[in-house]
């Protein structure tokens, strides 16, 4: 299986490039094209026209049941082997609080269109509210309440058909 110490590059990445790809969800652009033209070293650009160039397409933020419970199973996965690797020794204190303040922050800007979803994404939002992260230390914990939270979420996915998913990098 290999050494276990060089798994914390990976895991940190894995979670950051996770968190990265939340925050940035829906702001590709539709024009795929555009982005594979090359310009040749002897073209000059040309000037753009109303009809070459339409308007660009303002992409919305996906808030359906299963955009939303795959975020949720985004995050719930970096919390879960964040706390683990810090317990194998593969992670420090300050990158367990590094990617719990990213889940946080993932937690505190979710919405649904679905009302089931829309309910618990609330009553998460009001714990986080009243439960503000700390100077220092994590700034997610691990009470019976927040897990309540999480249980609210993953029940509201599951009757909006979808499901929470936890990638446990550490067996289980």
């Amino acid at each position: 299986m290999g050494n276990l110490r060089s798994v914390r590059p990976s895991v940190l990445g894995a979670a950051l490039l996770a968190c990265a790809a939340l925050a940035l969800a829906g702001c590709s652009s539709a024009d795929t094209a555009a982005a594979d033209r090359t310009p040749s070293p002897t073209s000059t650009p040309a000037t753009p026209t109303a009809a070459a160039d339409p308007d660009p397409v303002v992409m919305d933020e996906d808030q359906s049941a299963p955009a939303v419970c795959g975020q949720l199973s985004a995050l719930s996965t970096v919390t879960l082997n964040a706390r683990v690797g810090l317990q194998q020794g593969d992670l420090t204190q300050a990158e367990l609080e590094a990617l719990l303040a990213a889940a946080r922050f993932g937690y505190e800007h979710l919405s649904s269109t679905d009302t089931r979803l829309s309910n618990a994404i609330a009553y998460t939002q009001r714990y986080l509210e009243d439960h503000p992260a700390p100077a220092s230390g994590p700034a997610l914990d691990d009470s019976p309440e927040w897990d309540l939270a999480m249980r609210s979420l993953n029940t509201a996915c599951q009757e909006s058909g979808s499901s929470v998913v936890s990638t446990a990098q550490y067996g289980g």
